[in-house]
């Protein structure tokens, strides 16, 4: 990382997220075992199905501390780099049109993922229909208001402190949209 990017991390609510792995387990110990007495032929390969059917759900409870891990935003001279679990987005700091500090709550998604401490894609909110890199359903955030329209909702732990850095970090002559 050079030094002209600042790194922010997202606050985020792992509310449920022990309680959800741990009924995932033994869910998945439960269809393990259901699987062995159930499946057909020897029970060397009974057992193998088993195992494997288990591994899948230990996956999907992997899933649930991995993929918030990934969540993060890190600001450069040029643009804005959003890091989720399937990738990065770069939004150049030329495509922003305004910059705000928001309460918001997040409600129904549409294609997106929804785990206790990672909300990533679109959502129906109260400010409208956004594109978020959340780590709580609602709280203070920063939106990014794009030049396409695009409304995009992140949250770090200290809004206040992007949001300065952002607006310090846009271009010049990019209006007063920014400055509110």
């Amino acid at each position: 990382m050079s030094r002209s990017q600042k790194t922010f991390e997202p606050e985020q609510d792992f509310s449920g997220r022990r309680q959800r792995a741990a009924a995932l387990l033994v869910m998945g110990l439960l269809l393990a075992y259901y699987t062995y007495r159930v499946a057909q032929g020897p029970a060397d390969q009974r057992e193998l199905f088993a195992f494997w059917v288990f591994l899948v759900v230990v996956a999907f409870a992997a899933l649930l501390w991995w993929m918030p891990a990934r969540l993060g935003y890190v600001l450069d001279k040029d643009a804005l780099e959003v890091r989720f679990f399937s990738g990065r987005r770069r939004i150049l700091l030329e495509k922003v049109r305004a910059v705000e500090p928001v309460e918001y709550a997040l409600g129904r998604r549409s294609g997106s993922a929804a785990l206790p401490g990672y909300y990533v894609g679109r959502f129906q909110s109260n400010l409208g229909k956004l594109t978020a890199y959340a780590g709580r359903p609602q709280g203070e955030g920063v939106l990014l208001l794009l030049d396409t329209g695009e409304m995009v909702l992140l949250t770090p732990r200290k809004p206040k402190l992007l949001l300065a850095q952002l607006r310090q970090a846009l271009p010049e002559g990019s209006g007063d949209e920014k400055q509110g």
